[in-house]
């Protein structure tokens, strides 16, 4: 260690004098403690080689699964191409993808982000991807907001999210699926609407299942009791997921018609507990989550024949300003179907 004294001075004459200055001491590094310069001899042993060649062949192995894991995520399955491209094409995806992240960046309202937090808990298939589904439904409450979020949205998008497997294709199916369906109103919890459509599933109902009909008509089931909750979710938390690609898929093919085609099916499945139970049972039977004890795939291998365009005349013919269905004003020629819907809704 170096010490030095302080051995400046001033004199009378303002010059600087330099005094006996202490010999800096130097310690003496014992040779023990000095510092080794020359490199050790290379130790490695064969031994050392194979145990890194080992531990390196992990590492590598684990990475390529981890790469592998995220291209298997990223990679849209064939049937979710096919669903986006009802309305969109394959060169536009990109865009989508980018769209999507842009409105991300949008903060919802907080009530919206509170409710959509208590919902997530209770969403069907949602228990590892509450981030995502999170993200979703915030997103589509930015891109509708006059719909906002509505509770039975959180069970569609889950559904979509376990079949799409990436943010943006469930956002944009979902929002097809809005679209085809046409049931914005229904989102809105307007009454009307709920009105509308169970006029119509009650038709078809006296149409092609008469007998359940007329039980559910005499134990006083109203439709509009369980029809608001079927469409809230399109019966995607009644159905099981295995069954879920198959009834997706006519959705986006054939729109609402599909939905009312299934639900005819579901309440026909029912027709021995229909007749059997009374209203407040039934109630129980047709709003309970996951109709497991139905045979699933026998539903969906016997369809009706129902004319999506038909039905969709229909559902033009309701006025919403008088809740109540007007004949076509345009169609000098009305088809049996058409007919014999008015002479049902004036005889009930």
């Amino acid at each position: 260690m170096l010490q030095v004294s302080n051995c400046i001075s001033k004199n009378q004459k303002n010059d600087f004098t330099v005094k006996d200055c202490d010999v800096p001491q130097i310690n003496i590094i014992p040779t023990s403690k000095r510092i080794q310069t020359k490199p050790k001899e290379n130790t490695v042993n064969e031994q050392n080689v194979t145990t890194r060649y080992v531990t390196e062949q992990r590492i590598s192995s684990v990475t390529e699964n981890s790469i592998y894991e995220q291209q298997e995520q990223k990679r849209i399955p064939s049937y979710c191409v096919k669903w986006l491209n009802y309305k969109y094409e394959k060169k536009e995806f990109v865009q989508l993808e980018q769209h999507y992240l842009k409105i991300l960046q949008i903060k919802p309202e907080k009530d919206i982000v509170h409710q959509i937090e208590r919902d997530l808990t209770r969403t069907i298939k949602a228990e590892n991807n509450y981030t995502e589904i999170r993200n979703i439904l915030t997103a589509y409450s930015v891109y509708d907001p006059i719909i906002g979020y509505v509770q039975g949205m959180n069970q569609i998008v889950s559904i979509l999210f376990n079949h799409a497997k990436q943010e943006w294709i469930t956002f944009w199916l979902f929002v097809i699926l809005i679209e085809q369906m046409e049931i914005r109103d229904i989102f809105q919890l307007s009454l009307n609407a709920i009105y509308k459509y169970s006029k119509i599933l009650d038709f078809l109902l006296s149409k092609f299942s008469p007998i359940p009909y007329n039980n559910l008509s005499l134990k006083q089931v109203n439709t509009e009791l369980y029809i608001q909750q079927w469409l809230l979710s399109l019966l995607l938390q009644f159905i099981p997921f295995e069954y879920t690609q198959v009834y997706l898929d006519g959705l986006f093919k054939q729109g609402i018609s599909h939905f009312y085609m299934i639900a005819l099916k579901i309440i026909n499945a029912f027709d021995k507990a229909i007749n059997k139970e009374d209203q407040t049972e039934i109630l129980i039977l047709l709003t309970s989550k996951q109709y497991t004890q139905l045979k699933w795939s026998s539903i969906f291998i016997y369809q009706w024949d129902l004319n999506p365009s038909q039905l969709r005349v229909l559902l033009d013919c309701f006025d919403s300003d008088t809740n109540s269905f007007q004949k076509p004003k345009f169609q000098t020629h009305c088809s049996q179907f058409i007919i014999n819907f008015f002479q049902f809704i004036k005889s009930t």
